[in-house]
């Protein structure tokens, strides 16, 4: 189909250049430039005229679980301010819904605020539980509220050891207590939770499609596990992933991966393999983020070191025969620390692809003359910052300074793309730049940090140009220029002329992928 946008401010990223027509050729972008509706050669094109609106490349959200968020949704959902009292009530009530024997399975609450007050167990989710196995993730996923029923099914209620990179939290009789920590800590629970059914995989996955549209996401980098994979192959193959995935899978593939040789950049336009996601450290909220300073108030928490360098380093070796970089989770100072160790020592990638860091919250100034040395990608969301004001200054104290350092690594160089972590934030590009701008809760003129603050310009960016950087896909995503997928987002107001503060406000009217309608709001009808 030939389209021909007209009558728009459109913001290509490239230099400055910014034009007000935009022709689409069979799903590419064929011409910018300004008035392009009076030459002749697009006098056959549809015209879509703007009235003024503004236009940007697509977002690209660069750390998602995007398959676990589609299923997330039909789950139990609590708020990180729910009391106790709060979510034993409305897990109790979701109960009630539930056929018997089916598990319960949710996710939202704050653990340092329901644990400042009382200390979660198994006890309490068995009085409101009605039998069910119950497994409710913390809100950052880094922690796992369990009745006795879910222990007993996954062999844990008795003993006395954690496994090594989690912990089972026991009381003083040895029995476990209800609170698992990190992955190997839950695992032998959340095993045992029956994966969904296809129809209801499709129509969760549906739903998340709509709700990325809606937000102006036109692709993601996806973190999900081994059987997320399996389903986004099988739709990549009919061409119905409906985004623009870059998958990282867990090293658990890595042996399927090197058998079937698949190297870095496999697939197609609309899902290939992009790298290997593992995990360092915890998280902030949960406590279980790896520091160089114990955490204040314990005897000796540190966080937990999920992985060792010299298996980061092993893994790394392994990935690097296919060309493939690492993603690698990490919060803490020590985690940071640990895996640029680690890096130091990997193999270069012939393939020209970059390692990773997600999140990197809390680095020590020191420490980013190596990550720059290294060429290491900062992938960072900007919407943690604001929801984690309280935990730092609670957790970090001054250390506070070297968190979220958007503006330093910008100033030394190093590439920054940004993401939500969906489900552990919203999936809103929008909210994710006016976070990066202000550095402060919505609503309050209290910024964390403001020197650490950026650009509008900046923050756009990492939602665009720097997630196609990070992916290895900067000379064909990104910008709005020839020969690039006409995949853009129609604004309603012009996000680089509106105040900080009413970023969010802003909002999408149209989504488009390949040149194809994907999404547009009642307020904006294309004819």
């Amino acid at each position: 189909m030939k389209i021909l946008i007209t009558n728009a401010i459109i913001y290509t990223l490239i230099d400055n250049l910014v034009v007000n027509s935009m022709a689409v050729d069979n799903g590419k972008i064929t011409a910018v430039g300004d008035n392009l509706d009076n030459n002749i050669q697009f006098k056959k094109y549809k015209q879509i005229n703007c009235k003024g609106r503004v236009i940007l490349p697509g977002f690209v959200d660069s750390h998602t679980h995007f398959v676990y968020y589609a299923l997330s949704l039909g789950r139990i959902h609590l708020s990180e301010k729910d009391t106790l009292r709060v979510c034993l009530k409305k897990i109790s009530k979701f109960s009630k819904t539930l056929k018997k024997n089916e598990w319960i399975v949710g996710e939202g609450f704050s653990p340092d605020r329901i644990f400042a007050k009382d200390e979660p167990d198994r006890f309490m989710l068995d009085r409101v539980t009605s039998g069910h196995p119950t497994f409710i993730f913390s809100k950052d996923e880094h922690l796992v509220w369990v009745n006795t029923k879910a222990l007993e099914i996954g062999g844990i209620l008795t003993g006395n050891a954690s496994p090594q990179g989690g912990e089972i939290v026991r009381l003083f009789d040895g029995t476990a207590s209800g609170i698992l920590k990190e992955k190997p800590g839950y695992d032998s629970v959340y095993e045992h939770i029956p994966y969904p059914s296809e129809s209801y995989q499709d129509k969760s996955y549906k739903e998340a499609l709509d709700i990325a549209y809606r937000k102006g996401v036109t692709g993601v980098h996806s973190f999900d596990g081994s059987k997320a994979f399996e389903y986004l192959m099988g739709l990549a193959q009919k061409n119905k992933t409906g985004l623009r995935f870059n998958y990282y899978s867990p090293p658990s593939l890595l042996p399927d991966l090197i058998k079937t040789n698949t190297v870095y950049g496999t697939g197609n336009d609309f899902f290939r393999i992009a790298g290997i996601k593992i995990f360092a450290d915890g998280s902030l909220g949960s406590q279980t983020a790896l520091c160089f300073n114990k955490y204040p108030g314990s005897k000796n928490n540190y966080g937990i070191e999920t992985i060792s360098s010299r298996k980061i380093l092993a893994i790394a070796r392994q990935a690097s025969k296919l060309g493939l970089p690492l993603a690698v989770h990490a919060i803490g100072d020590k985690a940071i620390a640990n895996v640029l160790d680690a890096l130091e020592k990997a193999p270069k990638l012939k393939s020209g692809a970059r390692h990773r860091i997600e999140h990197l919250q809390m680095i020590r100034r020191k420490d980013i003359a190596r990550l720059r040395k290294l060429n290491i990608i900062a992938s960072m969301q900007p919407s943690h910052c604001p929801s984690d004001i309280d935990l730092i200054n609670k957790y970090w104290g001054l250390r506070g300074k070297n968190t979220f350092t958007f503006k330093t690594l910008l100033n030394n160089k190093i590439d920054l793309t940004f993401g939500s972590d969906v489900p552990i934030e919203p999936l809103n590009p929008i909210d994710g730049i006016a976070a990066a701008v202000r550095r402060a809760r919505r609503g309050s003129r209290k910024t964390f940090y403001p020197d650490e603050r950026i650009t509008i310009l900046e923050a756009v960016k990492g939602f665009t140009v720097g997630a196609a950087i990070a992916s290895g896909e900067e000379k064909y995503r990104g910008h709005l220029i020839p020969g690039y997928p006409a995949d853009f987002v129609i604004l309603s107001e012009d996000i680089f002329k509106v105040a900080p503060s009413h970023i969010y406000d802003i909002k999408v009217l149209a989504t488009f992928i390949d040149g194809k309608v994907k999404y547009t709001d009642c307020a904006f009808r294309i004819k």
